[in-house]
């Protein structure tokens, strides 16, 4: 029997917060988990992780735009729903694996910050999308570390 997507989810950030109970930093307790779970969790951990160090580059273009977080999930939604274009291989993605993704997206962009945990939900807040969702996510990880 396959393990859904919600399950991987849920044992992914699990082992997350257990990696960091036992003195991890969070980026390499969040790498180390979506490696050892692999498959599309893997995957969505990547691009979060790509999309998270284009937005801070100073010489991006979308760390100059205003509102790039709201643009980096949009970019990062345009690629997964296959909205604008048609790759090569259709995307198998969930939108529960999209929500990861994206929340990831914000626990690298601000976890490191003064206030990190405020600062990720409320930049989490002005965009669209699962808000709740990525909100606790967000929570389960930046309030352990």
């Amino acid at each position: 029997m396959s393990t859904s997507s919600e399950e991987r989810i849920e044992q992914f950030y699990k082992m997350v917060e257990e990696n960091i109970k036992n003195g991890m930093p969070y980026r390499d307790a969040i790498e180390l988990a979506a490696v050892t779970i692999g498959g599309l969790i893997t995957a969505k951990v990547s691009q979060a992780m790509a999309k998270y160090q284009e937005a801070i580059h100073p010489q991006s273009h979308l760390s100059q735009e205003e509102g790039n977080d709201a643009l980096a999930l949009l970019s990062m939604g345009v690629l997964w729903d296959n909205t604008y274009f048609n790759p090569v291989e259709p995307d198998v993605s969930t939108p529960l694996e999209n929500t990861l993704a994206e929340s990831i997206y914000f626990i690298m962009k601000y976890g490191r910050e003064e206030d990190g945990l405020k600062k990720a939900l409320e930049a989490n807040s002005k965009c669209v999308g699962d808000v709740a969702s990525r909100g606790n996510a967000i929570q389960r990880v930046l309030e352990k570390v």
